[in-house]
């Protein structure tokens, strides 16, 4: 963590510049920001039954926006494209906990958005 002289050297360069400079900036950090999360992401296992779309991490664990079949036969998820007839999708929280995968339901909403 950078000592209090740094930040308080940076915050003062930051109030210093335009709202244009300050933009490029926020652009340059939510860029670096998403490509240094994406590494971080889970390699969680797939099966047959997910359709993954989205895939994002936050706060430690890796969420997943996921269509899923529910095993009854005679649903209309049991045949066809997975990403057209299956259930949600819905978010699914993913992380290791003492060396195994673990997995949560999260539900429509993902935690980042609030309400």
């Amino acid at each position: 963590m950078p000592d209090s002289t740094f930040s308080v050297d940076l915050y003062t360069l930051l109030e210093r510049l335009d709202l244009d400079q300050k933009r490029k900036i926020r652009d340059w950090l939510t860029g670096a920001i998403a490509a240094q999360e994406s590494q971080m992401l889970l390699e969680v296992p797939q099966c047959s039954t997910v359709s993954v779309g989205d895939r994002r991490h936050y706060k430690g664990k890796t969420y997943q926006h996921e269509k899923r079949r529910c095993g009854k036969s005679a649903c209309r998820c049991s045949e066809g494209n997975l990403s057209t007839v299956g259930h949600g999708p819905y978010w699914y929280a993913y992380w290791k906990e003492g060396g195994r995968l673990r997995s949560q339901y999260v539900g429509k909403r993902p935690p980042w958005i609030e309400d």
